[in-house]
């Protein structure tokens, strides 16, 4: 693994975004802004991967 990824802000963001909407889901009941945290954290993953690589 990359250690400028895992120092990246991006992964952090994506990793609260990721359980924060699990939680939003699970424990609240409340899809569309459950899903809504799981996209923009997948979303975020996919920067924090982009720009540690370039």
């Amino acid at each position: 693994m990359n250690s400028e990824l895992l120092r990246s802000p991006w992964l952090l963001l994506s990793v609260v975004l990721l359980v924060a909407g699990a939680f939003l889901l699970s424990v609240f009941g409340w899809p569309l802004a459950g899903w809504a945290s799981i996209v923009l954290g997948v979303f975020s993953l996919v920067t924090a991967v982009l720009r540690t690589r370039i």
